[in-house]
């Protein structure tokens, strides 16, 4: 049973730290994303008028190729002063979540805000909810600056901003919260669900605030609902074939990005980034350019959240069209990501997943399906995508419903999700974000030696760690709890949550590239240790070891 000091420490070490940073960093996420939104879309609309009316005039076209190259140098110029906005935003901001990346969170935050309005200018297929992720992290990394913040708390407080940022750039908070747990930390803690809970809510609560002071209409992520039908239970099949082919296309397309990132890491790593991202925005401006038939280059460009809402449509697109935009996307995605152009894969992904899904629909309503349910497939299609490539099968599922209003097809979108799921599993391609993550590790890391270390630590009076079970800590990255022993030994927890008090001795193996850090965070848990001969006196003072340490091989 808990003593009235338990619920005091909980309330002044838990509680007020929760609801303070996380209600603070949500509120500053949820306005700076907004505009930040708000302003990409703005450039979006206006960047395609200008593809629109360059596609009928030769000399405009000829504007916006160079326009495009002028566009990657000064995307070039920004990557030079913060090399840390390179690539995808999720990717990025689960690395500095879990420990792994270094993070300068000003720095960060006003070059992926710039760099990310160019490359959506320029028209990359790349989205806003990446950059908006990474953004709601370098906010919490500047909340947690201010006055009476601990160390310990910093990864804490950037997991509530980059929840709040991706719950505010897509309208869906209970997906964003789903983020910090199965995606960012892939665990369950009851101190992460409260900062990301925290931080969602607030987050949400100001955008929402601004959308009602600027006369905008809350809407759906994808406002699809006139375009769904209702399966039932004589069509499973459908969801179940529609499940077989997803995981088919997931597992190919996140081996295609593995290949792109070694190919740019091995191959071509001799050329200049400037150019490998003058390539890329060149190469989008062509693309805008081209007009045939049915065929709409401005179609293939941009997050693709548009395009998603358009292929819902069975009457917009041919075959032959959504074949072409298909191919592109999903080979210039691939490009623009592992090229280190500034912006996100998560809408882009869905995009190629609802693409996916709108070839599938023509081939089952060629097989029999109701003409009716083709909406609906394409977005089953978008959200096994989605699970099977991230491999976050319940974000997948409760994103469906947020961002598109509807509860209708739950059950068949959970079929499409586990079986898209299942099979990914079984034949263990990695994650799409855990590919990029490498990625970035490996470059990060290159040329250094890792040591593997056992330390032990005695848990010192007024440590963060104190009252908290192992799984609540947030420890330095590839570091494991060996073992834990009492420093009371008639002490025991009736739950068996393994919680940490003053006293306990905690033998700890990490695989660390620098000792001094690692240290230092783990002084910030556990308690900065005495010196030497601070040690040498408690040793003959008390049976309480002191510090120790060894190299493993």
């Amino acid at each position: 049973m808990k003593t009235k000091t338990d619920y005091k420490n909980y309330f002044k070490n838990v509680f007020v730290p929760v609801l303070v940073y996380g209600a603070f960093t949500g509120l500053l996420v949820g306005t700076i994303v907004f505009f930040f939104k708000w302003v990409a879309e703005w450039l979006t609309e206006k960047s395609t008028e200008i593809y629109r009316a360059a596609q009928a005039n030769p000399w405009i076209a000829v504007g916006v190729v160079a326009g495009a190259v002028a566009l990657a140098f000064a995307a070039y110029g920004l990557q030079r002063w913060a090399p840390e906005t390179k690539g995808g935003g999720i990717p990025r901001a689960e690395g500095v979540l879990r420990g792994i990346l270094p993070f300068r969170w000003f720095r960060t935050g006003v070059a992926v805000l710039v760099n990310s309005w160019i490359s959506f200018f320029a028209g990359l297929p790349l989205g806003s909810e990446g950059p908006s992720v990474l953004l709601g992290t370098a906010i919490g990394g500047g909340t947690c600056k201010l006055p009476l913040s601990h160390d310990s708390w910093n990864r804490y407080i950037m997991t509530g901003g980059a929840s709040a940022g991706f719950a505010v750039a897509t309208g869906a908070p209970v997906t964003g919260l789903l983020f910090a747990l199965e995606e960012a930390h892939k665990r369950f803690t009851p101190m992460i669900f409260l900062m990301a809970m925290s931080s969602v809510l607030f987050g949400v609560t100001a955008s929402n605030l601004w959308t009602m002071l600027l006369g905008h209409n809350p809407a759906p992520l994808f406002d699809v609902a006139k375009y769904m039908g209702e399966f039932s239970m004589k069509d499973i099949w459908i969801p179940l074939l529609l499940g077989v082919a997803v995981a088919v296309v997931a597992c190919g397309y996140n081996l295609f990005v593995f290949v792109i990132g070694k190919l740019y890491d091995t191959k071509l790593k001799r050329i200049p980034q400037w150019v490998k991202l003058a390539v890329v925005f060149a190469l989008t401006a062509v693309i805008g350019l081209i007009t045939v038939g049915g065929f709409n280059g401005t179609d293939a460009l941009f997050g693709g959240g548009g395009l998603i809402v358009k292929l819902a449509d069975y009457e917009r697109f041919s075959w032959a069209v959504i074949f072409a935009l298909f191919l592109i996307r999903f080979l210039t995605i691939a490009f623009s990501t592992s090229s280190g152009a500034t912006g996100g894969v998560f809408i882009p992904m869905l995009s190629i997943g609802a693409l996916l899904g709108a070839l599938l629909g023509k081939l089952f309503i060629a097989m029999g399906m109701s003409q009716d349910l083709y909406g609906t497939v394409v977005m089953l299609s978008m959200s096994a995508f989605m699970g099977a490539a991230t491999r976050a099968p319940l974000t997948a599922l409760v994103f469906m419903v947020e961002c598109t209003w509807s509860f209708s097809n739950l059950f068949y979108v959970g079929i499409t999700v586990f079986v898209s799921y299942l099979i990914c599993e079984l034949v263990k391609v990695e994650p799409l974000y855990d590919v990029l993550l490498e990625r970035m590790t490996e470059q990060q890391n290159h040329g250094k030696k890792h040591e593997i270390m056992e330390m032990k630590y005695v848990v010192v009076q007024g440590a963060f760690a104190v009252g908290k079970s192992i799984r609540d800590v947030l420890w330095p990255a590839n570091t494991k709890v060996r073992q834990i022993e009492a420093g009371n030994v008639s002490r025991m927890d009736d739950d068996g949550e393994k919680k940490i008090y003053v006293g306990d001795v905690v033998t700890l193996i990490t695989q660390t590239y620098d000792e001094q850090a690692t240290r230092r965070e783990l002084d910030d848990i556990l308690g900065k240790q005495p010196s030497a001969a601070e040690a040498v006196q408690d040793d003959e003072r008390s049976d309480s070891p002191a510090e120790e340490t060894k190299k493993l091989p």
